[in-house]
């Protein structure tokens, strides 16, 4: 009896220790940048090497280093300072559960560049924390800008080409009425 409660126990452990295995695989491997931040102070207490290559950090201790806010520029597209705004999509994660959001960050090196964000409401061990997700989105913001601007001419030139047409049918009509008047007919 007390051996294959042992047995239990060892297989429960082996088990749990897969399980952890596999869980820190996921976050290790993920090509997304995963962080997590803790409360009160919301400093980050991991990242993920897809974070570190995000943010060109040297490793996890550098950008551990940062609060959430230093790796934005001042101000977000909003016009809102990034502190005071990443402070209340902070809080709005801890209300409502999650937080999905554009966000512009900085890397360590000064680039800005465009990120979709969704902040997540966990609680483990008593304790609460974030668990953040961040997506380079600059590449699509690019695209998505040309294709506005690509629009934009196209309705330009549809603008003219309507604008052309509708004075080519006003001559038509003056010709036709001066050939009226005139009684020759072209």
């Amino acid at each position: 009896m007390l051996q294959n409660k042992k047995h239990k126990a060892n297989v429960d452990s082996a088990l749990r220790n897969s399980e952890d295995n596999y869980y820190r695989s996921l976050f290790v491997l993920s090509r997304d940048a995963i962080m997590t931040l803790e409360a009160p102070s919301w400093r980050f207490t991991s990242a993920n090497p897809a974070t570190l290559e995000m943010f060109r950090a040297k490793n996890e201790e550098e950008f551990l280093s940062y609060e959430p806010w230093e790796l934005s520029p001042k101000l977000q597209p909003d016009g809102r300072a990034s502190d005071e705004k990443a402070k209340a999509m902070i809080e709005k994660a801890m209300r409502e559960g999650s937080n999905f959001f554009d966000w512009v960050h900085k890397r360590l090196n000064g680039e800005v560049f465009f990120a979709e964000v969704l902040l997540s409401k966990v609680g483990l061990g008593g304790k609460m924390f974030l668990h953040a997700v961040v997506r380079d989105v600059t590449e699509r913001k690019r695209v998505e800008e040309s294709l506005r601007e690509k629009m934009h001419d196209m309705e330009v030139l549809l603008d003219a080409a309507m604008d052309r047409e509708e004075k080519m049918m006003e001559l038509k009509e003056r010709i036709k009425a001066l050939e009226a008047r005139s009684g020759e007919k072209a």
